[in-house]
């Protein structure tokens, strides 16, 4: 983002983690880039994971890893970046101030919202009850809450691919339990136009209320027992029990001279309603290894992990939390 008369237009910055894709193979070379900003105090160093040092690198290597930098530089970047190409780190880097107050520089080993990758995280929790038996991709809504319109046809795979046709029609105005936000959903919603894309969290509310019924589990108890702690992620956890952290990110409000112009504090209500859709605060390096780590089955079949996660041949092709075309 560049500077002075380029940047014409408030903006607001907020903490997220971003993946890009550097090779046609889903595996080999992937950039998770980290913005932005949090502050650690000199006192709570924040210790990262080992990584392969870079001053290894190939004069390819190299190269790309300059190329990058020099971008994310030129274009005044907030935030941090972590490159790997199989299994070799090519570039991790904090840009700009994790907290202006204090002149705290950013690092990659904060935690940052992931914002809607947590949908990834939700989806593989509903692949979990496939593999057990309790679910199919064809399974019909109408089983769980027959009282939404539509539900006799609208299947769990409609809904992980948001082709249900359904779309909230209000959202909460104070902070609720999880219980009240999918009750509050159900009474919110309408159909319009089922088997189109359109991207819709409420399906990820919906998906929320189906594990929790089928587990009889608090959502975020199941998501620690099935993802978090088997793939030990240890700087993984909800915004709510990490917010108030010194290693957690803090975002902040740009102005057309400022990149910190105010520092934001997001509305609980706003947070609590991202049951299942977007409430994970994540290091980069735990988001490294949760992709890694899903990709190579680690919590999930690859058969089953990749007949969902697979271009389905739409213009938009959105396949449980992730793009994959």
């Amino acid at each position: 983002m560049s500077k002075g008369k380029h940047r014409k237009k408030q903006k607001i910055s907020i903490s997220f983690l971003v993946i890009l894709l550097l090779s046609v193979s889903f595996f080999s070379t992937g950039i998770i880039i980290g913005g932005q900003l949090t502050k650690i105090p000199h006192s709570q160093t924040y210790k990262a994971e080992p990584t392969q040092l870079t001053s290894n690198l190939t004069p390819d290597e190299q190269r790309l890893a300059s190329k990058i930098d020099q971008l994310l530089q030129k274009s005044d970047y907030i935030g941090s970046i972590y490159v790997r190409k199989n299994n070799r780190v090519l570039l991790e880097k904090g840009y700009g101030y994790a907290n202006l107050r204090v002149k705290e520089s950013n690092s990659p080993s904060i935690y940052y919202q992931i914002g809607s990758i947590q949908k990834a995280m939700t989806a593989l929790l509903i692949l979990k009850q496939i593999q057990a038996g309790k679910l199919t991709f064809d399974t019909k809504l109408a089983e769980f809450y027959p009282q939404i319109p539509g539900s006799q046809q609208i299947t769990i795979k409609n809904m992980l691919y948001m082709r249900s046709g359904l779309h909230r029609t209000a959202s909460p105005d104070k902070p609720m339990s999880d219980s009240e936000i999918i009750q509050f959903a159900l009474h919110h919603l309408k159909l319009t136009d089922y088997d189109t894309y359109h991207y819709e969290p409420l399906n990820y509310t919906l998906l929320t209320g189906i594990l929790i019924k089928l587990t009889n589990q608090p959502y975020e108890t199941l998501l620690k027992k099935e993802i978090i702690r088997p793939l030990h992620l240890e700087h993984t956890d909800f915004y709510d029990n990490v917010k108030n952290s010194p290693q957690h990110a803090v975002s902040y409000q740009m102005s057309a001279t400022d990149d910190y112009s105010k520092a934001l504090i997001e509305p609980e209500t706003d947070i609590r309603n991202e049951l299942g859709t977007g409430n994970i605060s994540m290091s980069v390096y735990d988001l490294n290894k949760f992709f890694t780590s899903v990709l190579s089955g680690g919590i999930i079949p690859k058969e089953l992990l990749f007949s969902l996660w697979q271009n389905n041949g739409d213009k938009h092709p959105y396949s449980g939390g992730v793009y994959s075309g």
